[in-house]
């Protein structure tokens, strides 16, 4: 399968607290799902994504939160790390990436996120947020897809197993497909995680085999 041949866009989240959660990488641990969202003329003009943090990184960034001490985190609460999440923008990839697959020319850019807020179940985050087009995207165009990917490895995602993708508000006959990353063998398992945590640039040889590690989300329109 090609790969997505398009400029990176930054999307991050408090990955800046990481390093010293972790030795190697990756660092954090993320479960996505995300909805395409569509205009009234049958193009994508937004993504919105809900993100799912590991236990040990949600444990780590909630730490004084809890401003009235009464045990729980209230959305006011989460509000200041939403907030340091969603700046931390152009410090980082918004590893998601939406273009025609194999045409570098044809691809869309992600304005700044809005409608952005933090959950707590008791264990683990959750960063929801939506993402819009700076211009509407014709999934018609082509062989469409969405990736989900930090090619640094600096962060694990992976497709949530339920309620994936949805698409939202999308013209009759469009469907999705999902394609969830394959992981790596464990010799370059090994070897990413004897990478050093203030590491994020990786050599080019791994960073090849990172950037093959996509999750895709593929949308299809008649």
């Amino acid at each position: 399968m090609n790969r997505l041949d398009l400029k990176r866009l930054c999307l991050g989240a408090a990955f800046v607290l990481a390093p010293s959660l972790a030795s190697g990488h990756p660092h954090v641990w993320v479960d996505s799902r995300s909805d395409i969202l569509f205009d009234g003329d049958g193009r994508i003009d937004a993504v919105r994504h809900s993100w799912t943090f590991d236990e040990m990184f949600s444990a780590f960034a909630t730490q004084g939160l809890d401003t009235d001490g009464d045990g729980a985190f209230s959305r006011a609460e989460l509000q200041p790390l939403a907030q340091v999440n969603v700046e931390s923008l152009h410090e980082f990839d918004y590893f998601t990436y939406l273009g025609v697959i194999g045409l570098d020319a044809v691809h869309g850019a992600f304005a700044d996120p809005i409608d952005y807020w933090l959950d707590y179940d008791g264990e683990r985050l959750t960063l929801n947020f939506t993402l819009p087009l700076t211009e509407p995207f014709d999934p018609k165009q082509g062989d469409t897809a969405i990736e989900v990917y930090d090619p640094s490895f600096f962060v694990d995602f992976a497709l949530a197993e339920t309620d994936t993708a949805m698409l939202v508000d999308a013209p009759q006959g469009c469907g999705l497909q999902i394609e969830r990353a394959q992981g790596f063998d464990p010799s370059t398992a090994e070897m990413l995680s004897r990478i050093p945590a203030d590491i994020r640039d990786l050599p080019p040889e791994i960073l090849q085999l990172t950037e093959a590690n996509a999750n895709t989300i593929r949308v299809q329109c008649p």
